[in-house]
């Protein structure tokens, strides 16, 4: 056997290889530089109506709000805006004291409690806050309860509470910053935090609490949230609803309060649950103790790579706390087709993780339009479905989230019309994630197909056009500092069409050419370099560098893109190329999955056949040092593996890209 030592460094030495040959510089991810540009919509407070904020008891002291409505030099503004910055320092009214100052709200005469399993309010939708509403019977594990609500940027509370005013469950969602659960017990500084959702301004909402075995769960728009809240007392004590805070228009319309329905993650759990235990108990029995030929057969085989790749989607569905309802005939439809879960599980990651979203989304489209399930239809309805789970922004107001499904049937009509460049033709799933996920809207990329200068106006030049079409301006024609955000755009839309005509920095620059990029089915992504923003994309059949300072080792990530193994900008190419090889590619993952079925001292033969079949698979060389540090490993076969593992890596890393 090995000595720790050796192992040890043999762990070290394949990762460092991979890394030096890459050339990337080691430090934190990133985002792209102070370009001006708003990252996050989050950064701008809009105030309906001043006087009615007014009147409420927020200070406005240090907060530098003019007291009239915006003059015609920001003409239909509507809003007041506050910087972040500056908004941080409001003090608001109402603070997390009243947590441990249990009470009890009279409860308005006028006002009658729930008590039915669903009730509409009779003025207009609007339910009130801080009055009582009963629940209707002692919680079950199952129930669940649902506030549906109609969203303006406002605090606001969701709190179970005992007949003596003690809280049970505070879900505290507080704008731009978190969302808290707590209750009044045992003490402040007990709480779960969890990250804070993603509300449209005007749009209704729809927040789910459920009661678990053993903890609370919540839901946003049906979405699991990754957080639980263990209960700190029997939930035989909940007796009504309330909620706190609101204001700023934001409105409930509805709760609907438990009847004899569960909820469908705990029905269905089990049967979920159950589905997983039986693939891993057949991939165990077909590969445990099998020989590496016998282990290859299985994996190039339709059974073995519907098992294998099924369990693996299963399994990324359950980690994010989510189940999928296997009965359902789209979702099983994907689970036994092997073209379709090939291409579901083989086109990248998702940036959050929600594979269950992504399912949905996916599962959606083809039963929409069931030519989606082969072809063109079948790729772009993949790369909706993944890059969708995560949600996709408009950078024309970034409040406002684009619709996936929506996108895919624009796209379809657009791809009939022969609008796209032949990359969209021919790109595979993953390469179109990078055109469907544009930021752009419908709107904008027909403008950029209809205002491209001619000369560019072709899949080779494309992107490079932004370098003629916008003019790099520190500030705008009446003096605006770029870095002063959405006043430099006069509080308008950010649209291609306002980079064009008001001027950028490089964040805008870069931005437009990858919505140009896109807006012709060419593949395109920011990426961010130290104070500085640039943007890679799809020239000639290779990933190329576009307003580019620093090169490919000083290229990283930038916020809401989905990049390959969650990994640095040049692992890029590493993925392209693994998609240009993509039997290759699949088996190399299926031999990854199956690895963890072999006997420890069969592991790292799988693993390092998986990286001689696609040495481009990242994912690998990450597993095979887990394979290493197996101390039964004999010495020869480690040795002799690695010298050829080393010769194929260097080939491919200095001569791929």
């Amino acid at each position: 056997p090995l000595r720790p030592g050796i192992i040890f460094t043999m762990t070290l030495y394949i990762p460092l290889l991979l890394l030096t040959l890459l050339s990337l510089v080691s430090g934190d991810i990133f985002d792209a530089g102070d370009d001006g540009q708003l990252d996050d919509y989050d950064d701008v407070w809009q105030v309906e109506n001043i006087d009615d904020y007014k009147k409420t008891s927020h200070n406005f002291n240090s907060v530098n709000i003019p007291d009239e409505e915006p003059t015609a030099t920001v003409p239909q503004r509507d809003s007041i805006i506050v910087n972040a910055r500056k908004r941080r320092e409001l003090n608001l009214a109402y603070d997390d004291e009243w947590m441990s100052k249990p009470e009890m709200l009279e409860l308005n005469e006028d006002t009658d409690s729930i008590a039915l399993s669903e009730r509409e309010a009779s003025d207009g939708g609007t339910i009130k806050f801080n009055t009582r509403y009963d629940i209707p019977r002692t919680l079950e594990p199952g129930d669940f309860i649902e506030v549906i609500g109609t969203y303006k940027k406002a605090r606001f509370s969701i709190n179970l509470k005992a007949n003596n005013g003690q809280i049970y469950l505070h879900v505290d969602f507080r704008p731009s910053h978190t969302t808290v659960l707590n209750s009044a017990t045992p003490h402040w500084g007990s709480e779960v935090r969890d990250s804070y959702p993603t509300f449209s301004s005007g749009k209704e909402f729809k927040i789910t609490i459920m009661v678990d075995d053993d903890s609370y769960r919540f839901f946003f728009n049906d979405e699991l949230r990754s957080k639980k809240f263990p209960f700190r007392k029997s939930t035989d004590g909940v007796a009504y609803l309330q909620l706190f805070g609101g204001g700023n228009g934001l409105k409930i319309n509805k709760i609907n309060m438990p009847g004899d329905k569960k909820h469908e993650l705990y029905v269905n759990r089990e049967a979920f649950h159950e589905k997983i235990s039986e693939l891993k108990e057949t991939i165990r029995n077909k590969i445990a103790g099998k020989t590496l030929s016998a282990v290859m057969d299985y994996a190039n085989s339709t059974e073995g790579s519907l098992d294998l790749f099924k369990l693996e989607l299963l399994k990324k569905v359950r980690s994010s706390g989510n189940i999928l309802n296997i009965d359902n005939q789209e979702i099983s439809w994907l689970l036994n087709n092997q073209e379709a879960i090939e291409m579901f599980m083989t086109s990248g990651d998702i940036l959050n993780n929600n594979w269950r979203k992504a399912v949905e989304i996916f599962t959606e489209i083809i039963k929409q339009d069931p030519e989606a399930k082969e072809g063109l239809k079948l790729r772009l309805a993949v790369a909706t479905g993944l890059t969708f789970a995560y949600p996709v922004r408009s950078q024309a107001i970034w409040s406002n989230l684009i619709d996936g499904i929506e996108r895919y049937h624009q796209f379809v009509e657009w791809a009939k019309e022969k609008l796209f460049f032949t990359p969209f033709y021919q790109g595979t799933a993953w390469h179109l994630r990078y055109i469907v996920g544009s930021w752009q809207t419908n709107e904008e990329h027909i403008w950029a197909r209809e205002n491209i200068l001619q000369d560019y106006k072709n899949e080779d030049k494309v992107a490079d056009v932004t370098h003629k079409m916008v003019k790099y301006k520190l500030y705008n024609d009446d003096g605006v500092s770029v870095h002063s955000g959405a006043a430099y755009y006069y509080y308008k839309p950010i649209t291609l069409e306002a980079f064009h005509k008001i001027g950028a920095v490089c964040g805008g620059i870069s931005r437009f050419a990858v919505g140009m990029a896109q807006a012709h089915g060419v593949p395109a992504l920011m990426v961010g370099q130290p104070g500085h923003c640039a943007y890679i994309w799809y020239r000639r059949g290779k990933w190329v560098l576009g307003n580019d300072i620093s090169g490919w080792s000083k290229s990283d990530t930038h916020s809401y893109i989905q990049y390959s193994w969650k990994r640095k900008a040049p692992f890029f190419p590493a993925m392209d190329n693994a998609q240009k090889n993509l039997n290759n590619y699949k088996l190399s993952e299926k031999l990854r999955f199956a690895a963890r079925f072999s006997e420890p001292h069969d592991k790292f033969e799988v693993i390092e056949a998986a990286s001689s079949i696609c040495p481009q698979n990242y994912a690998v060389w990450q597993e095979m040092e887990l394979a290493l540090e197996e101390p039964t490993l004999p010495r020869d076969v480690v040795h002799q593996a690695v010298v050829s593992t080393q010769s194929r890596s260097r080939y491919f890393f200095l001569f791929s890209s």
